[in-house]
Formats: structure tokens, C-alpha cells, sequence
């Protein structure tokens, strides 16, 4: 974006080190504002290069006012695209990021599964979603202090366009964030995250896991059939090795799918000698499927298991169920109904 734009016009360096400063730090909301900048020079960058990519459509506020989700549509395709600013009480400020429009995963549980998939975002729309929320801290005093990519689509099928954006998310001349705040969230394609390991990622790991064995694993998510589990742990056994990082390991619980006691045990089995924690996510009902969340009894049970057996877990909080902002829960639910009635017209 403004490097070709730099590059084009033959401006000298210090034109960037001056957009990266009130761009990224400052935060400001366009282009008029970068007062470093000789009017003239705004004027023609505000012609040919897009403040954003991506136009806001709708703003969700949860009832608690901690969870704030957005639509955005994508100006290269009309498309929309959901992404969750959510605010923890112990300062944390976490965006949740899309990467993909829809998702060709299309695990059992999860709506963005449930919309196809419409295409990968670039870096710079992937970039976007954390600079809106960016800006609206900054009015505040506050800041983005977290990133995931847990949102729309999987990280390791548009694996060029996120290590992209994670370069902007970490580079000191801009976010400048540690990488010890960025987390990616894969499926489990295996080839993939070998290469984000060895391009050098340091951010964490989380593995969307939802099972304790193969066969459901396989019923659950299509992927285990690519890249069965065994593959998957002895992938990450190697990543453990080499980094000492404790891997995360998400599992979406589901009443009498997931979550009875001979599944709390093979769990066990499966982590009582691995650097591993298990983040247990109270599953979010989408219209979709007729799954249901998993009752207190079974998280009790479960959870006393894991204990017994000396498993690393916690329970996630439920962030934005309210506004269809929790886990698994992101679609443009709009846009879906759109496209089925134009496909059966």
C-alpha cells in the first residue's frame, strides 16, 4: 500500500517513517489527518490508495457492553466479513480477526463452516479489522492488546497474507505489538503450520482439537481425515521440543458428543506427558446444527477428571453469545440467505 505509493512517487524515507508514526501509533482516522504531510501529498495519496479496504456495515454492542462485533464488507467484492473487539476486565483488549470469507473447513459445529467459502482476505483488509478498533481505543487512551486469529476462515489456508499482517502487527515502526500477544488458531494442516514454524513465528499456537480420539474427530471436523490426530500431536511434539511453548489446544464442549467422562479420560491420556493446555469452550448454539451446550453435571465431571489426572485446563469465558460474536458463532448470516435465494432463483 503506502510503500508502492512511496515508491511510485519517489519520496524519500523519512515520508514513511512519518506515515507509520501517525498511521499506526497515532491512530488517525484518515488520511486529511496526516498532518506530517504537505497537503498536497495527502491530497494525492487520499486518490490513489484507500484509507481502508474494507467499509463498515453494522455495529453489534453486547447487553455488558464487553464485546463489540462488527460487519464489514470488503470494497474488491461486496462480501462481508465479521470481526469482535472484546474487552476482558482485566485490561485486556482482544480483536478476533477474520482471515477468510466463510470457511472451506466447515467443521459440524461451527457457522462460518456452514457459509462456504468466499474467498481469502488480504494482509491489508486482515490489517484493517485491528487498526478500526485501534482507532476507537485511542480515543479512549487505550489500545489493542491482544490479537487472535479465531475469527472467519483458517490461518494456514492464507498463510502468506497472515504472516503478512503479523509483520505489521509486530514490526517496532508500526503496531510494534510482541508476538508473545499474537495467537493462531489452526484446524490442524500439518504442512502449513511446519512452515509458520519454521518462517519463525513466535506468537502461540492453539489447535481447534473438539475431540479426544480420531474417529470423532473425523465426524466433527472433515480436516482429521487429511491430517490425522497422531500426525497432528507429532507435528506439534516437534514444536514443543524446539520452543519449550506450551501449546493450546481448543475444545468446543458439546452435550453427550464430547463431554462425557470416557472422553474426559482419553483426553488425559492423550496430554498427561505434553507440554498442553486445554481451553474448554462451552459450546455456542448456531441455528445451523441441533448440537447443545454441554449441561453444568458434565462440566463438573468433566473438568474433576481432568484435574485427577493432572490436566492443564480453564473454561472460557462466553464473550458476545448475545450478538452472535462467540465462538463458532461468526456468519454473514444475511449474505448467506442472499446467495441461497439467488442460487435457487
Amino acid at each position: 500500500m503506502i510503500e508502492e505509493f512511496i515508491k511510485t512517487h519517489n519520496l524519500p524515507n523519512f515520508r514513511l517513517k512519518q506515515f507509520n508514526q501517525q498511521f499506526y501509533k497515532e491512530s488517525i482516522k484518515n488520511f486529511g489527518d496526516l498532518s506530517t504531510w504537505p497537503k498536497d501529498l495527502r491530497d494525492k495519496l487520499a486518490t490513489e490508495v484507500d484509507f481502508m479496504d474494507l467499509e463498515l456495515e453494522k455495529e453489534y454492542i453486547s447487553k455488558n457492553k464487553d464485546t463489540i462485533k462488527v460487519l464489514f464488507r470488503r470494497k474488491v467484492d461486496n462480501q462481508r466479513i465479521e470481526t469482535v473487539l472484546m474487552k476482558h476486565r482485566d485490561g485486556r483488549n482482544t480483536v478476533c480477526v477474520s482471515c477468510m470469507v466463510g470457511c472451506p473447513v466447515n467443521c459440524t459445529f461451527c457457522a462460518t463452516g456452514k457459509m462456504g467459502f468466499g474467498g481469502n482476505l488480504s494482509a491489508k483488509e486482515i490489517v484493517d479489522q485491528v487498526m478500526y478498533f485501534q482507532r476507537q481505543l485511542h480515543e479512549q487512551d487505550d489500545k489493542v492488546t491482544n490479537i487472535v486469529f479465531m475469527g472467519m476462515g483458517e490461518p494456514m489456508l492464507n498463510l502468506p497474507e497472515v504472516e503478512k499482517s503479523i509483520e505489521v502487527f509486530t514490526n517496532p515502526d508500526k503496531l510494534g505489538m510482541s508476538s508473545r500477544r499474537l495467537t493462531i488458531s489452526t484446524s490442524g494442516y500439518v504442512p502449513q503450520l511446519k512452515k509458520l514454524i519454521d518462517d519463525g513465528f513466535k506468537g502461540r499456537v492453539a489447535i481447534s482439537l473438539h475431540a479426544p480420539n480420531q474417529e470423532l474427530r473425523e465426524k466433527l471436523m472433515p480436516v482429521a481425515k487429511l491430517f490425522p490426530l497422531e500426525k497432528l500431536i507429532e507435528a506439534l511434539d516437534d514444536y514443543v521440543e524446539i520452543t519449550n511453548k506450551r501449546i493450546s489446544y481448543e475444545y468446543v464442549m458439546i452435550k453427550d458428543v464430547n463431554d462425557l467422562p470416557e472422553h474426559a479420560n482419553q483426553l488425559a491420556d492423550l496430554f498427561e506427558d505434553r507440554l498442553a493446555h486445554i481451553n474448554l469452550i462451552p459450546y455456542n448454539p448456531i441455528a445451523e446444527r441441533d448440537f447443545q451446550r454441554t449441561t453444568n453435571n458434565h462440566l463438573r465431571e468433566f473438568t474433576r477428571i481432568l484435574t485427577k489426572r493432572k490436566i492443564h485446563y480453564t473454561i472460557r469465558q462466553t464473550m458476545g453469545d448475545d450478538v452472535n460474536a462467540a465462538c463458532g458463532q461468526l456468519a454473514d448470516r444475511a449474505n448467506k440467505k442472499h446467495q441461497a435465494k439467488k442460487i435457487s432463483g
